[in-house]
């Protein structure tokens, strides 16, 4: 029952009787049982039942609502959760088909046409900075910075401690691909480590075209974005 101004949450029998609870009055054990299944607690105090908690519920469920519960985790660590988890019990074994996840990686449908492809290396680059990650590695490094050769799309990937050295990162790519040409444009996000004075005096002084996808349009950006998408599969294989 609902009463704002008293302290206790006082039990209504009537109404949980009412909504297809069971309740249970005895001296020593008064519970409620809800009809999803909870128990919950009943105290005697005096002439009145308090309702303040809930009893532990069984930890026993199937593989499909246990891979539910721990927010859609993959199967095979759900399975070994069972061995370290005090009071889980996986009633089935098989790994059940989740329509969530499934919807879930499918990739966006293209709703227009893709770009021109580059004629020449280093014509387009495309430019993506991920982070910060943890743990960091044994350096300090918690981004990284990617750089996709739209022509032949070679990768080159630099590590970065702050997202501040986003231009300094950029600087060493440029440096690094001199042998092979000037890069001509390099195509990136919206985000702040591209948009400071540093960053646009470095692009202004080595004559490159930067162009900037809009705010939240990750997919105006997507061949960079792709590009992560392979490093970190290779990199869980």
């Amino acid at each position: 029952m609902y009463g704002p101004s008293y302290k206790q949450n006082i039990l209504s029998v009537q109404a949980a009787i009412d909504r297809g609870s069971v309740v249970n009055l005895t001296p020593n054990s008064a519970q409620l049982n809800a009809p999803d299944g909870t128990k919950f607690a009943i105290e005697e105090h005096g002439k009145l039942y308090y309702l303040n908690n809930t009893m532990p519920s069984s930890g026993a469920h199937t593989a499909e609502t246990w891979h539910q519960i721990l927010g859609h985790c993959n199967m095979d660590d759900v399975f070994k959760l069972e061995g370290v988890v005090e009071g889980m019990k996986i009633t089935t074994k098989g790994k059940p088909e989740c329509d969530t996840c499934v919807q879930g990686k499918v990739s966006q449908y293209q709703n227009r046409k893709p770009d021109r492809r580059a004629t020449a290396p280093l014509q387009l680059v495309h430019n993506d900075l991920a982070g910060s990650t943890t743990p960091e590695s044994k350096e300090g490094h918690k981004y990284a910075m990617v750089f996709v050769d739209d022509y032949s799309g070679a990768l080159g990937v630099y590590f970065l401690k702050n997202k501040s050295d986003a231009t300094k990162a950029t600087e060493q790519f440029l440096a690094d691909t001199s042998p092979y040409g000037k890069v001509k444009q390099l195509r990136s996000d919206n985000g702040g480590e591209y948009i400071n004075e540093e960053f646009r005096s470095l692009m202004l002084k080595n004559q490159i075209k930067h162009e900037q996808s809009a705010p939240y349009s990750p997919h105006q950006n997507g061949t960079a974005e792709r590009a992560w998408r392979s490093l970190i599969w290779l990199d869980v294989c």
